[in-house]
């Protein structure tokens, strides 16, 4: 089988140019558009347009239509290293591709729509091992495993959100309390002789949450040379989220105990979330900076005895 896929699909020159290779290209694309571009699941939607209408409707999921870009983006800065690569291609590739059908499948007929995506992600990583092979598919996985972080997960919605609102509210409340702003709080409610507040979905750090997992785990592959700390600064993206919220609830607040209430809301509904994101990404690079130092040769050049100079040594009688 590998014989048959390297005859199709290997590089040759221009004068035995393979069209059967490339008419079986077209035909493959023209499957898959029609699966994920044509195909309706349910009564009057398509993948496609499944994932817009998600992108669009739910707020903290704005940013999917720049994760495709992104993951794109990735591949062209692979692009040196992926075309250095030998093209083996790899029949055990079509168990993936065999299972991706069958995830698809099981979502139109369920009429399960993150299923059907999910089928599109493994379909990528199927159809790449068994037409390129394993040294291609290890430069293209993460690109590809990008493109997971673009399906809405809202349903988590629910468990994640509320116990990010009790946190926001929590810490919040201590932090101004230990700035003598005395603030007292109900659940989710934040009280003091100027202000009232209560901490929504939008401030729980949902939101936020959900994009910075993305710019984090990006920023984290192109920076980042070895795999653990590509990971570490990934998961980071949990605590920059709720750090940053708190940054804006704390400022929220201040501003109120100062200026008013009216003031303060003003402030949320206008400039609020880009101290989120400001706070968030200079304590993501600063992360990501902290990971790079050289901690093996610090320490041994901390720990090392200073050596006498000798000429020093001459003066001394």
């Amino acid at each position: 089988m590998s014989k048959i896929l390297t005859m199709l699909f290997a590089k040759r020159s221009p004068s035995s140019l393979n069209w059967v290779g490339y008419a079986l290209c077209g035909a493959l694309i023209g499957f898959v558009y029609q699966a994920y571009w044509g195909q309706l699941i349910g009564p009057s939607m398509t993948t496609y347009q499944w994932l817009i209408v998600h992108w669009k409707d739910i707020s903290h999921y704005s940013h999917g239509p720049l994760i495709p870009l992104i993951a794109a983006g990735l591949v062209w800065w692979k692009r040196q290293e992926l075309t250095a690569v030998a093209i083996r291609p790899q029949w055990r590739g079509l168990e993936v591709v065999a299972l991706a059908m069958a995830l698809y499948y099981a979502g139109i007929k369920g009429i399960e729509p993150r299923t059907v995506v999910i089928s599109f992600v493994m379909l990528l990583y199927g159809l790449v091992l068994t037409l390129a092979g394993r040294e291609a598919f290890r430069v293209l996985f993460f690109p590809i495993s990008f493109l997971f972080l673009m399906i809405p997960l809202n349903f988590l919605e629910e468990r994640v959100a509320v116990p990010l609102q009790h946190l926001m509210a929590i810490c919040s409340t201590a932090v101004l309390n230990a700035f003598g702003i005395a603030t007292q709080r109900v659940g989710t409610q934040m009280y003091s002789q100027m202000f009232q507040f209560h901490v929504d979905t939008p401030c729980s750090g949902i939101q936020s949450l959900m994009a910075l997992t993305t710019v984090t785990a990006a920023y984290a592959y192109v920076t980042q040379h070895k795999q653990w700390k590509r990971w570490l600064l990934f998961l980071s993206a949990i605590p920059l989220a709720v750090l940053g919220n708190m940054a804006r609830v704390i400022v929220v607040a201040m501003v109120a105990q100062i200026y008013g209430q009216k003031l303060a809301m003003e402030l949320h509904d206008t400039v609020a979330g880009y101290i989120v994101f400001g706070v968030a990404l200079v304590l993501m690079v600063f992360f990501g900076w902290l990971l790079e130092l050289p901690y093996g040769r610090l320490w041994s050049h901390s720990v090392k005895p200073v050596e006498p100079q000798k000429d020093l040594l001459r003066d001394i009688p």
